[in-house]
């Protein structure tokens, strides 16, 4: 199955038109046409937002193969004592937010510290002339 037969089955599964489908996407209605009859292929960006809209993965798309998530198993502890259930342990995986963080200097440092560096060199000349 090609990539344009995966777009055609997907479009047709959520029910939506060519022309729709380029509205949504921000492309003529020709190259959804182009791309259904695998004359061309979307670009990386259109095709994430194809995926994104057709409810499916990327990879799907692109290769035609579901990609498997492996998920962590749950662990379950049972704390036994008196031939009763006392507590029982869950532990899950934990999900860590990883935060960019873009360092900018303000231009007005830069200004400052060439006109305090202009000076420096001014009295630093006019010593030693």
């Amino acid at each position: 199955m090609s990539i344009g037969e995966r777009i055609v089955q997907l479009r047709n599964d959520k029910g939506v038109s060519q022309g729709q489908l380029a509205q949504i996407l921000g492309v003529s209605r020709q190259a959804i046409s182009k791309w259904e009859n695998d004359q061309s292929s979307p670009d990386t960006l259109h095709l994430i937002k194809l995926a994104d809209v057709l409810d499916t993965e990327v990879e799907y798309l692109a290769t035609g193969r579901k990609p498997v998530y492996e998920e962590a198993p749950i662990v379950v502890n049972m704390v036994h004592k008196v031939d009763k259930v006392v507590e029982k342990v869950v532990e899950k995986p934990i999900l860590r937010k990883i935060v960019r963080v873009k360092y900018v200097r303000n231009p007005l440092e830069y200004f400052l510290l060439a006109v305090i560096s202009l000076i420096i060199g001014l009295i630093l000349g006019a010593i030693f002339l």
